[in-house]
């Protein structure tokens, strides 16, 4: 095997901020500065200056109370703007369109990121009243229809390290109706729940496999409204959302995900 060519240039500085984004990213939980510190074997002057530019830059935060960082969205956020995912998006609005068209309400698509639902793509409604959620909203997964759908399609053991995290971080968390809410979408496949941010409204979320995989890796919402004179029946809602989203497992796969 030919020997690996040294590299003609380093920038520690650098290395070590990426040393950290990848811990937090893999542990998939908030670290302290100790613990972030004894993990990479480095002292703890070196890492704080680090972790203070990232904070800075707004690629870390920490919530509220917590001497813990987390990754927040920025990285996402960068990543949203490489040709490849914006191609891949774009591929999923004909299917949204048409969704749309069909029942006369809105829809998006979100993903999961870390403990977060955020939304990446979305079509607003044909109908006269509609109501569509901003490319790049995000909430902890387990207060939303998307999200509690991704948290539940999660391995076992990263779902778990989610609940775990939600305990920790968040007071008005409460594990056992969330695991109840767990065990009734695994069984129907899908989720239809009270949006978190309009009364009345009715968040209708279905999962976007991977191909035939059972990996999930996005999710599918219609807020769904009714328009006397024009709204399908819910369960008529759901049977299209449920195509549409039978579709876009497909073309996830002809694109290895989103």
């Amino acid at each position: 095997m030919e020997e690996k060519k040294k590299r003609s240039y380093s920038a520690p500085a650098l290395e070590k901020g990426f040393e950290i984004l990848e811990l937090l990213a893999e542990v998939q939980e908030p670290m302290s500065l100790a613990k972030i510190s004894t993990t990479l074997e480095r002292s703890k002057s070196e890492i704080y200056r680090m972790i203070s530019a990232l904070e800075h830059r707004g690629y870390l935060s920490k919530n509220e109370g917590s001497d813990s960082y987390h990754i927040t969205n920025k990285l996402f956020d960068l990543g949203m703007k490489v040709p490849p995912v914006g191609t891949l998006v774009e591929a999923a609005f004909p299917v949204m369109h048409k969704l749309s068209a069909d029942i006369k309400q809105s829809c998006h698509i979100a993903v999961a990121n870390q403990q977060r639902m955020v939304v990446i793509a979305r079509v607003q409604s044909p109908g006269i009243v509609g109501l569509s959620v901003r490319v790049g909203h995000h909430l902890d997964l387990y207060k939303t229809g998307s999200g509690r759908v991704l948290l539940s399609y999660m391995p076992e053991k990263a779902r778990a390290d989610s609940l775990n995290m939600f305990e920790k971080t968040d007071n008005d968390f409460n594990r056992d109706e969330c695991e109840e809410l767990i065990g009734r979408i695994l069984s129907k496949g899908h989720a239809r729940s009270q949006s978190p941010i309009v009364s009345g409204l009715i968040d209708l979320s279905f999962p976007i496999f991977l191909g035939k995989t059972k990996e999930v890796i996005a999710c599918i919402t219609v807020p769904y409204i009714v328009e006397k004179g024009i709204s399908l029946s819910l369960s008529e809602t759901e049977s299209y959302v449920r195509e549409a989203a039978a579709e876009l497992s497909e073309l996830a796969q002809t694109y290895s995900g989103f």
